[in-house]
């Protein structure tokens, strides 16, 4: 009976890596290799603008206590990042992916804390958050009379 029980586990396990790989499950920590939808500078602008929105409701948000509303700001905002993460992931600029998988993770723990109604851990995550979105900024963006362009 040990033995079945045994080897009904070791099957188990397999079969559920051999699932999580064909659906692309990732570990824990890390964003989902997906197909970024982002096609051209223009794309990625907009996109980011969609971000600072979204970041700006955050904000708003925690502030008033109102986790529904920081729960679904957050959603969004993983959702964004994660299609930023696929861009740099296509484009292989190393430090532009680990800032992009951060901001995903930081969306994350701030979409747990909300939904705990723990606007201390949301604001932690937050900035958390905010010094993926800066140093990806200082590493990629550069301000020109015309207005920002990537580096």
């Amino acid at each position: 009976m040990k033995r079945v029980l045994g080897l009904t586990i070791v099957l188990s396990v397999a079969l559920m890596s051999t699932l999580m790989a064909q659906a692309g499950a990732t570990p824990a920590g890390q964003a989902p290799m997906t197909k970024t939808t982002i096609t051209s500078l223009a794309d990625y602008s907009a996109k980011m603008k969609e971000i600072g929105s979204n970041n700006g409701m955050l904000g708003k948000a925690i502030q008033s206590g109102a986790a529904a509303d920081a729960a679904k700001a957050s959603a969004q905002l993983e959702t964004l990042f994660k299609d930023v993460h696929a861009y740099w992931v296509e484009k292989k600029v190393d430090d532009a992916i680990t800032f992009s998988a951060n901001a995903v993770a930081a969306a994350q723990a701030i979409s747990k804390a909300a939904a705990a109604n723990d606007m201390m851990a949301a604001t932690d995550a937050r900035a958390k958050l905010a010094s993926q979105c800066m140093g990806c900024h200082t590493a990629h963006r550069e301000k020109t009379d015309a207005g920002f362009i990537m580096k």
